[in-house]
């Protein structure tokens, strides 16, 4: 009889033990979806913002103010075969694209306003690349126009800028012809300031 009574017991106190243990483990994982779950781990991304991933969306006719550094106006945008200056000289530079037979050249124009109390040395002035169709790259080359549109020139020394003037900078870009005929690809000047991304949308 005793035996019997203490193989009951034992029963009992292994149900009991083996409730209690199957209770745990669901508990403990209820707990662990509930702290390490889809909503916690989303809330942990970092993940970045419009801005980081698209850039800033400048139009034609806006401009960029960089600090009290600088301030670039974004004047106008054409293709262009032959680049000259608008009020040429008798003797004056001028571009043409290296396979003028397959492309051409697209030309934006700024004006480009030194805010510092120094001179801005043109070596400084912001890089471009423009994007064709979101996905083609094409590094601009930066020359600037004499003040009274007689000239053009290619070298950084002349892209100078003392405090609080200003300097016609035109941003070239060589690209195959296609680029200005498929009108219903996308056209982006790409600048990289202060850390910051700013697309001038050319169209």
């Amino acid at each position: 009889m005793k035996k019997f009574l203490v193989a009951i017991i034992c029963g009992v106190l292994a149900l009991s033990i083996t409730g209690c243990s199957y209770s745990d483990v669901f508990n403990n994982k209820d707990d662990k979806d509930t702290n390490t779950g889809v909503t916690d781990n989303k809330e942990n991304i970092n993940t970045p913002s419009k801005e980081e991933i698209k850039g800033i969306d400048v139009a034609i006719g806006q401009n960029i103010q960089y600090d009290d550094n600088y301030n670039i106006s974004f004047i106008e945008s054409s293709f262009k075969q032959k680049v000259e200056p608008s009020n040429p000289d008798s003797y004056y530079h001028y571009y043409e694209p290296k396979d003028a037979s397959s492309n051409t050249y697209l030309v934006l124009k700024t004006v480009i306003k030194n805010l510092g109390t120094e001179m801005l040395d043109g070596d400084k002035l912001p890089k471009a690349k423009l994007i064709y169709d979101g996905k083609y790259k094409y590094d601009a080359q930066l020359i600037t126009e004499e003040d009274d549109g007689s000239d053009l020139d290619g070298y950084s020394w002349y892209m100078d800028i003392d405090p609080l003037k200003i300097k016609k900078i035109w941003y070239l870009v060589e690209v195959p012809k296609e680029v200005e005929t498929n009108t219903q690809a996308s056209l982006t000047m790409q600048y990289q300031i202060n850390g910051k991304t700013y697309n001038v949308k050319i169209r």
